[in-house]
């Protein structure tokens, strides 16, 4: 052979051996892939300020525009942060004084894109700040941004302008399997196929940022992304969404349960499966699936190009909702009763607050998703019947317990689902732990006197539960009982498993010996150590008031320390979740933060403090979290939480309006206001007026009004659930500005609350 010959074998071999090392390297280097988000930010503290950042594009300085920004690595996505001077209210970003815009560079300038206002909340933030909707584009590392102001006047309101960029392109790519939460074979890309980063779930000592919280769904919120066209990769999409709520808005999680593409894909949401409670609709997140479709579905100008309802996308939104709706019992087509308001089962975000969310293009198919589903559910069998529940008792952590005189101690019990049903440990459903006399009350589970889906609030034992949301056939569901030291010195407790109000288990019944001891903290002899602790032992606090009614609340507390209380010394303190003055602050209140005092002038060790006060509802309906605070000489004993659901006897839906944001002086267009009655009461005489921003009169005031103020009144009956609409003309000022007009409504003279406010507020810019 020649030497030639010799060379070239070399040579193929050497690049044989090159190639193959080189793919274990990377097989190897794709198995550890660390699909972790690139975080980058850009702050401008007063954006209109001379020398900052901006350089004017207009001499009107009406359109402020930045230079060329380059960022230190490319991203895909973008947020926007701003504070607003004019206010901190969610309302006011109905109308801000100005738009922002921002486009990208990649192989050409992209359009402006308007940067639309997020309004999702999952409660644990407040609406102080306004933040985007996502942004997406092409890797890019170059971009721009416009803010256009309606006048000069308003250009000092825009505060601390920040841009988030990340890059969420390493992941994942269309990989799918079927999601093992579903049993009617429903196609689902799994948190893990899509690249969600589990560890942004969890603080540096792995608590939860957000801890699960369960209810049973009653309805199917849709929403749409907002941002544009998600560039052909949802996956990077859906990640850039993920990383902005959990880690930008520190909520820890994704706020939506599920999010859909427009090739159909559904991506899983929110971690820990069905029930679990989203963030997704401020104050109506609880008994809701949020559907988010990725895009921008809204056609009046407010996207660039607005994202059209795609079959696949529809197909896949409709195969959803019938297989949840089959396995929670949701009837596609009908209404109930939510937050004390007869709504429809399958809603858009905007049916529950003021937001243009899902945009118009969605909100209106939303009558025919109804009916498909609805037909989906009936191919799917219609809904799931009953299935066969039993559960084998496993173990308990310990039947026989020592707990010294002023502590407590926790046990778990474990149990195997043997049936064929999933439980549900949900905070309205599921299984829980009873004291054995709930024999006398219930049936035994798969007995023929078997009762109704009644659930007894007498019987049901909260704090005994089941932990976490959903156990399938096959798996243990775990329960914690937390005991304190009994009165006595030895006492004998008996358990057993129940299901809702509905039956107990056969041959679940478990015993716990709990045997008080004495308290080694607390012997004599020397200065004893103060213990402060306290059970609450029985809590009357309403779950649902009317508002501006009052209703009586009650605590007896028992003192588990070991020192006297002395009445001067102990406090209850009522505030909200925000540490803030309670929206349920009666004229009986001693304080803004209530500061109540027991009933007893002593309470000694293992006695019950009483405390007792007034609730006056406040005036907006929604859903109100306080915190309970015991206090001794100033001093934080316990806290509890309590969550009240307001409903308004008085309360309106603005389900459309043809208010122009812009008119001529010459013009007297004639528009509509469309109220659906949200409240209680039936209403039979209403008056629509409308005010200047000072109560004073109307800059738009018509000839055909009834005065400078009363626009009209009609007197119709519209019953709760029914709507009616107002047609009336405008006829603007004769000077050219942007003026504010305020929308009352009146039943009787009384006030009618507008979409959980006092009042509408528009401005419209009159031009000659």
């Amino acid at each position: 052979m020649s030497l030639k010959f010799h060379l070239k074998t070399k040579l193929v071999l050497s690049c044989v051996i090159v190639f193959s090392i080189s793919l274990i390297l990377a097989i190897v280097s794709a198995k550890s892939t660390n699909f972790e988000t690139k975080e980058g930010r850009i702050l401008i503290n007063e954006p209109t300020k001379n020398g900052s950042f901006f350089i004017s594009a207009e001499a009107s300085q009406n359109i402020i525009q930045s230079p060329i920004i380059r960022t230190d690595f490319p991203f895909n996505a973008l947020f926007v942060n701003w504070s607003d001077s004019a206010g901190s209210e969610l309302s006011i970003a109905n109308h801000l004084a100005y738009k922002i815009y921002v486009k990208f560079l990649n192989e050409k300038w992209s359009d402006w894109q308007l940067v639309e206002f997020d309004d999702d909340f999952n409660g644990k933030t407040e609406a102080a700040n306004y933040s985007s909707q996502l942004l997406n584009t092409k890797l890019t590392d170059s971009l721009q941004y416009k803010i256009v102001f309606e006048s000069t006047a308003d250009r000092d309101q825009l505060k601390n302008l920040e841009f988030v960029y990340l890059d969420t392109t390493k992941g994942p790519k269309k990989s799918f399997s079927i999601a093992s939460a579903s049993n009617d074979s429903l196609k689902i890309i799994s948190r893990q196929e899509w690249g969600a980063d589990e560890k942004l779930r969890y603080d540096n000592s792995g608590n939860d940022l957000w801890p699960a919280e369960y209810y049973t769904p009653e309805k199917f919120v849709i929403h749409h992304t907002a941002g544009e066209k998600a560039n052909n990769d949802s996956y990077a999409a859906v990640r850039a969404i993920y990383y902005w709520h959990a880690v930008s808005k520190g909520w820890g999680d994704i706020g939506y349960n599920y999010l859909i593409d427009n090739q159909g894909n559904i991506f899983e949401g929110r971690a820990g499966g069905d029930g679990i409670v989203g963030g997704h609709a401020y104050m109506n997140n609880r008994n809701t699936i949020g559907i988010a479709l990725l895009g921008c579905y809204q056609n009046d100008g407010t996207c660039n190009t607005a994202t059209q309802l795609t079959a696949a996308a529809e197909n896949a939104l409709n195969n959803l909702i019938a297989v949840k709706a089959r396995e929670f019992n949701i009837d596609p087509l009908g209404n109930s009763i939510f937050q004390g308001h007869d709504i429809a089962n399958i809603l858009g975000h905007k049916d529950l607050g003021s937001t243009l969310c899902p945009g118009n293009i969605l909100y209106a198919q939303l009558p025919q998703a109804r009916t498909l589903a609805y037909n989906v559910l009936q191919d799917l069998g219609g809904y799931k019947k009953p299935l066969a529940t039993s559960a084998q008792f496993v173990r308990v952590s310990s039947d026989n317990i020592n707990i010294e005189e002023t502590k407590t101690q926790d046990i778990y019990v474990e149990y195997k689902n043997t049936g064929q049903a999933v439980w549900r440990g949900y905070e309205d459903a599921g299984l829980y732990i009873a004291d054995s006399s709930v024999k006398n009350k219930l049936a035994v589970i798969g007995s023929v006197n078997i009762a109704s889906a009644n659930k007894n609030k007498d019987t049901i034992l909260t704090q005994y539960q089941l932990l976490g949301g959903n156990v399938y056939p096959g798996e243990i569901g775990k329960f914690k009982i937390t005991f304190s030291a009994p009165t006595t010195k030895t006492t004998t407790q008996n358990f057993t498993l129940a299901w809702q109000g509905k039956g107990y288990f056969s041959d679940s019944d478990f015993s716990i010996t709990v045997n008080r001891i004495a308290c080694t903290s607390c012997q004599t002899g020397g200065p004893s150590t103060e213990i402060l602790s306290a059970n609450i032992t029985s809590i009357n606090w309403p779950e649902k008031m009317t508002s501006q009614i009052t209703e009586t609340a009650s605590l007896e507390i028992q003192n588990t320390g070991n020192q006297i209380w002395k009445q001067n010394n102990l406090a209850l303190k009522i505030v909200t979740d925000k540490n803030e003055t309670s929206q349920f602050k009666s004229e009986s209140w001693p304080d803004e933060q209530g500061l109540f005092l027991a009933q007893q002038n002593e309470i000694a060790p293992m006695g019950t403090a009483t405390f007792k006060f007034d609730l006056q509802a406040p005036k907006q309906a929604g859903d109100f979290n306080q915190t309970i605070s015991l206090l001794y000489n100033n001093k934080e004993i316990f806290t509890v939480q309590k969550t009240t659901i307001v409903i308004a006897p008085y309360a309106a839906q603005i389900t459309a309006n043809t208010i122009p944001v812009a008119m001529k002086t010459s013009w007297r267009p004639k528009v509509k206001i469309t109220f659906k009655n949200t409240g209680t009461k039936t209403w039979d005489k209403l008056i629509l007026k409308s005010y200047d921003i000072d109560y004073t009169n109307s800059w738009f005031k018509d000839w055909s009004w009834q005065d400078a103020k009363t626009i009209k009144t009609l007197k119709k009956t519209v019953a709760p659930g029914q709507e009616i609409t107002f047609e009336f003309r405008l006829k603007p000022y004769w000077k050219p500005n942007t003026y504010p007009q305020i929308f009352k409504l009146y039943n009787n003279g009384q006030e009618i609350g507008l979409n959980s406010k006092s009042e509408m507020l528009i401005y419209t810019r009159v031009d000659k």
